[in-house]
């Protein structure tokens, strides 16, 4: 059992450390064998502002106003804004069953939810400049502080009605207004807003594979041509260690496994796939986003692709074994643990990696229903 301790210095801090925790609860937060880093450098370069516990698009119209409409002269403010979340979940879950209220947050939990929206949604606000300018990093805390004292700390948003019926359908309004926030984050152009402006077309590609092949600038082209790259190299090794774990724990998706790893094997593996830095190297060049190649990761990655055509020979198995307990340790490596004494459920983060494609094709779709 692992603990997760800190010294609690301010607001900013604390915010800082809810935000991390909220992180790791996320299902791509999932790190088996290491490769974390780069999975959310190349996430944050094709979909900045994203996370894979946003639900739908408009909550970045909503968040804005519950801010906005916040009584700050209240000593409580944190209370107030939690109260404006509980009341925005009430009118959607009241709203007449042909209203698109699907995916709302806190739909069952209600007032007892624990991780509201504004958390949830918190990082994103900030990197698309929904949040003005100086305070795309600053804590919730912060923000109210400084609304309090008459500070102008949002962008404004199209107006919602009071009597809104739109559920989560955008209006034509709200979609231009996010197509213009998103145009150009951190004064760069991104995948996401490319694709935001192409999203009748785009929100039919099922696979990030597919965006590949759409017609994109050159810069944004290699960057998806590296990240479906690494991905497809990386998941044969995510395959063998699930294997590994179903020969381990003698459970009965062995055989899947096996088949998958040799589906794996025969795939074409793309030419850039020569190196760590061949594979990672859009990320090495973009300073805006927060990532430092690792030494130990690089070394696996590079080892991996040593050994990748015979994924399931001595080497490769050792190689897996061992990047296990270098990531977790030996007290949390499972190919350690006694079969008799863990359950496994199964699959240990076995998918490719998809860098939050998922929940930018859902907002691609939010946006070609717009009305």
């Amino acid at each position: 059992m692992s603990t997760l301790g800190w010294i609690l210095f301010g607001k900013a801090e604390a915010d800082a450390v809810q935000t991390l925790i909220g992180s790791l609860s996320e299902s791509e937060a999932r790190d088996e064998l290491g490769l974390g880093a780069i999975r959310d450098g190349f996430s944050d370069l094709l979909f900045p502002g994203t996370s894979t516990v946003q639900t739908r698009l408009r909550y970045f119209i909503f968040l804005p106003h519950i801010f906005r409409s916040l009584d700050l002269k209240s000593r409580d403010r944190r209370k107030r804004l939690r109260d404006g979340e509980v009341a925005l979940m009430e009118r959607l879950k009241s709203l007449p069953k042909t209203a698109d209220t699907t995916n709302l947050i806190g739909a069952e939990a209600g007032a007892r939810l624990k991780r509201m929206p504004s958390a949830v949604y918190w990082s994103g606000l900030g990197a698309w400049g929904i949040r003005t300018a100086g305070l795309e990093r600053a804590g919730i805390g912060e923000v109210l502080d400084r609304m309090a004292e008459g500070e102008k700390c949002w962008e404004e948003p199209p107006a919602v009605a009071d009597d809104d019926q739109y559920g989560f359908t955008l209006t034509s309004d709200e979609a231009a207004w996010i197509k213009d926030r998103c145009s150009m984050i951190e004064k760069r152009a991104t995948l996401l807003s490319f694709l935001m402006s192409h999203a009748g077309r785009a929100r039919h590609i099922e696979t990030l594979d597919g965006v590949a092949r759409l017609d994109l600038p050159i810069q944004m082209r290699r960057q998806v041509e590296h990240a479906v790259a690494f991905s497809t190299t990386m998941h044969g090794a995510s395959l063998l260690y699930n294997l590994m774990l179903a020969e381990h724990f003698h459970h009965e998706k062995r055989d899947h496994y096996a088949a998958e790893l040799q589906t794996w094997r025969r795939q074409p593996i793309s030419g850039l796939a020569t190196s760590a830095n061949s594979l990672v190297a859009p990320l090495m060049e973009q300073g805006s986003i927060a990532f430092r190649p690792n030494d130990r990761t690089s070394a696996f990655v590079n080892q991996w692709i040593a050994v990748m055509r015979d994924p399931d020979s001595k080497q490769a198995r050792r190689l897996i074994a061992d990047r296990e307990v270098q990531t977790k340790g030996k007290s949390r490596a499972r190919l350690l643990f006694i079969p008799e004494d863990y359950r496994w459920n199964g699959q240990s983060g076995a998918a490719r990696l998809d860098f939050r494609w998922t929940r930018a094709r859902q907002y691609l779709q939010d946006l070609a229903a717009a009305q």
